[in-house]
């Protein structure tokens, strides 16, 4: 991994994104009417959320095919890399279809005994499953297409980020949801105050601040790898 080409990914990604929100931001000096900024700022909100969920996204992502290049073993990474990388593995000996053929005819609906079966053929293909490539499946980023504070904390969790970090953050993203939610439905048609909008503006980019510096703190430190005990 070239720490710095992917470090650069990541603060690209934010800077564009800001820039290119400040810019239509700007538009707002040119108008006389408090009523028309106010109405204005609903079309900021909308992009707001939509830079918010952007950046999550992609930054994520860039951090997940960063580790993916790394070819690394499953050995190597910490237990929620390890685990993720593994999810497909797991689905596959979750599948409650799958019947150990030997009881497949005498007890084909036993079902304790079959995941039984399931599980004792999963730990003696443990060892194996330790020493393939880690491959993070492109699925632990998604965002459900509402980054609720609780899907953002499940990618957070599953990537092993520190998703207690962003606790205090749960009040912008509902409020972030609700203001973009209530002009999809109209009950904004007058407009967003300046106060109320300058205090969003500034916790949802202070939030994508924090993201940004867990995912630095974790590329810069290599806290992907498993710790030496």
């Amino acid at each position: 991994m070239d720490k710095i080409d992917v470090i650069s990914q990541i603060e690209e990604e934010l800077t564009w994104r800001k820039d290119e929100f400040y810019f239509f931001k700007n538009q707002l000096s040119k108008m006389e009417k408090e009523s028309d900024r106010e109405r204005y700022r609903k079309s900021l909100v909308v992009m707001l959320y939509s830079h918010y969920e952007g950046f999550c996204k992609s930054g994520f992502t860039v951090y997940v095919n960063a580790v993916n290049s790394e070819r690394l073993l499953r050995s190597d990474v910490n237990i929620f890399i390890r685990t993720v990388s593994l999810n497909d593995i797991f689905l596959e000996y979750g599948n409650e279809a799958q019947k150990d053929s030997r009881f497949k005819k005498k007890l084909p609906e036993d079902k304790k005994l079959h995941k039984y079966s399931r599980q004792i053929t999963f730990l003696e293909q443990f060892s194996s499953f330790l020493n393939e490539t880690v491959n993070i499946p492109e699925e632990v980023v998604d965002t459900e297409s509402n980054l609720k504070p609780v899907v953002l904390k499940k990618i957070l969790y599953r990537l092993g980020f520190p998703f207690e970090e962003i606790e205090l953050s749960d009040n912008t993203i509902n409020k972030l949801l609700n203001y973009r939610n209530g002009i999809a439905h109209g009950s904004h048609k007058m407009g967003i105050e300046e106060q109320s909008y300058e205090e969003l503006e500034a916790s949802v980019m202070s939030l994508m601040d924090s993201i940004r510096l867990i995912i630095l703190d974790a590329i810069h430190d290599d806290l992907f790898l498993k710790e030496e005990v």
